[in-house]
């Protein structure tokens, strides 16, 4: 039985984003990831004070708003009470899992194995990064894929 693409990624809201079906949502994610990537690398901005500040504004505005809910007698705002679940911790850890073992065993098998292709390849792999990563930082490589998973996706679904 074949899936469509929906089915086989099994993330809701998210294949939601990447398929364009929430277009709304998916605009505002290029958009959001574009000022990012804009204020990071153009402006000069740094990821750390970025969160810092951040967190300092969210601070600040949620201990304005709740003293001018006593003041004009408006209600508290709700936060929610923000957990990381259990399972979602154990399903990271199970992925990160596997791709640490894939990657033992090709070590495992570029050492006992003294398999020389695969050093071949894993070498060219490695050289090919750094030399990329010489030119582009990493959030800019990230933005890219953004961009062109974006785009092939438009590509895919209208031909």
């Amino acid at each position: 039985m074949e899936e469509s693409v929906h089915q086989s990624i099994r993330f809701g809201s998210v294949t939601d984003l990447i398929m364009w079906k929430n277009r709304r949502g998916g605009f505002l994610l290029l958009g959001s990831t574009t000022l990012l990537w804009f204020l990071f690398e153009k402006c000069g901005y740094s990821f750390f004070p970025f969160v810092v500040n951040t967190q300092l504004l969210l601070v600040v505005i949620l201990f304005l708003w709740a003293k001018s809910a006593i003041l004009f007698n408006r209600p508290m705002p709700q936060l929610p009470n923000l957990e990381i679940s259990e399972a979602s911790v154990f399903l990271v850890a199970d992925t990160l899992r596997v791709w640490i073992n894939t990657a033992l065993a090709v070590a495992r098998e570029i050492y006992v194995g003294r398999n020389a292709k695969q050093l071949f390849r894993v070498s060219v792999v490695l050289w090919t990064v750094s030399f990329v990563g010489n030119f582009l930082n990493f959030l800019t490589i990230l933005y890219l894929g953004e961009c062109f998973l974006f785009s092939f996706v438009i590509h895919v679904i209208h031909y």
